[in-house]
């Protein structure tokens, strides 16, 4: 059975972090949802529209995802972290031990969440406070990885992040079948 990953997308996401997340898993036999907060399409902060499966209330909550993935971007991020359906959705998603992910600003959706505490994490320079880090480990690396917590710098590591979800949930063979395809 194919894993199963939901991204959400907020007003003002990071462009290239989104549309490189929903490919590349799609490309490693992903079953791909993506929903937005409020309408069934989503524009991101370069002013790339995406049409949705709809919005974070049509999404129906019995449907176990392998993985929540956040794309980040501002006023995308904070727009995440402001919505307290996205705050259950993902305590619930790392109370069921499944993987959580976010890249660029988003670990902070994260850290709301109270994810974050005592995790190694990485994230764009400067999208999180000390305070706002909820006693995470931060690192300037381009991928982290701890238990099922995964986190991503940059739109520049956008790759390297959806390689490695695929590496980790998929497994290494199907990793090197799709980054074999890009031809990097």
């Amino acid at each position: 059975m194919s894993p199963k990953a939901l991204i959400l997308l907020a007003p003002g996401f990071e462009d290239l972090e989104a549309v490189t997340l929903i490919d590349l898993l799609r490309r490693a036999k992903f079953q791909v949802s993506v929903f937005s907060l409020r309408d069934d399409e989503a524009t991101g902060s370069r002013g790339t529209r995406i049409h949705t499966e709809g919005n974070l209330a049509l999404l129906d909550k019995q449907t176990p995802f392998d993985l929540i993935v956040l794309p980040g971007g501002q006023p995308g991020s904070d727009n995440l972290a402001a919505d307290a359906r996205v705050q259950a959705l993902l305590k619930t998603q790392a109370a069921a031990g499944r993987f959580v992910a976010a890249m660029c600003a988003a670990p902070k959706v994260l850290a709301k969440a109270g994810l974050t505490q005592g995790k190694r994490i990485t994230h764009y320079p400067g999208a999180l406070t000390p305070q706002e880090q909820q006693g995470a480990i931060v690192t300037s690396n381009p991928v982290e990885v701890d238990g099922k917590l995964i986190t991503g710098r940059s739109p520049g590591t956008a790759m390297d992040f959806a390689l490695t979800l695929i590496e980790h949930i998929a497994g290494a063979a199907q990793r090197q079948e799709v980054e074999a395809g890009l031809v990097r």
